[in-house]
């Protein structure tokens, strides 16, 4: 009889679900002085940039089978003036923003407790104005509404513990243990990739 394989237990985080999904930081404030904006369309006339300053800050809660999303984006609007020149442009104005973001997806499968990793990237930033309906007495004033649509890559995992060999035949640094019919990702905390059918059934990756 051949030896049987011994096995060891280790904790490791198992993927359960893998997504991309669109998420929305949005604020309105009061446009600073000198912006002109198109009555008819929305659109500034006023040359106005948007600086984000670092990556948005997160804060996920994960509830059965669904992912509730909060973050906040430091940015900086900066407003633009014609120089005499004619051709150069100078800052006119600084207005430091925190930009709330949220975000709500019905993901299968997932639990409280589950761990989340997001990496963001922004999509689009839009800028638009409109009258502000309070201001009659004291002359038109403008409602700046600012938008930054960002694609974000979400990675939802939970610790388990799992039985592998304790020596691997598979090449380097990787393993695999065929068990189940559904095979899950390990994200290994000393960055060995592992391959594993979990014990536990209906754990499936979404795509």
């Amino acid at each position: 009889m051949g030896k049987s394989k011994k096995k060891r237990s280790v904790k490791a985080l198992v993927v359960k679900a893998e997504l991309t999904v669109q998420k929305v930081g949005t604020i309105q404030i009061c446009a600073p002085l000198g912006v002109i904006v198109d009555s008819k369309t929305g659109e500034l006339r006023t040359p106005v940039e948007l600086k984000l300053l670092g990556q948005p800050v997160f804060t996920p809660t994960v509830v059965s089978c669904k992912l509730i999303n909060n973050g906040l984006q430091k940015a900086c609007l900066v407003v633009q003036k014609l120089c005499r020149s004619g051709c150069e442009f100078s800052v006119s104005s600084k207005v430091d923003l925190d930009i709330p973001i949220f975000g709500m997806h019905d993901i299968p499968h997932i639990q409280p407790g589950d761990q989340v990793q997001e990496k963001a990237e922004v999509e689009l930033i839009d800028i638009r104005g409109i009258r502000d309906p309070n201001s009659k007495d004291c002359g038109e004033k403008v409602i700046l509404i600012i938008k930054v649509i960002y694609k974000v890559d979400v990675t939802i995992a939970r610790e388990e513990t799992i039985c592998i060999p304790e020596h691997c035949e598979g090449k380097g640094d990787d393993c695999c243990i065929q068990e189940e019919d559904f095979q899950d990702t390990i994200i290994n905390k000393n960055d060995i990739k592992i391959i594993v059918n979990p014990f536990q059934r209906g754990s499936r990756r979404i795509t």
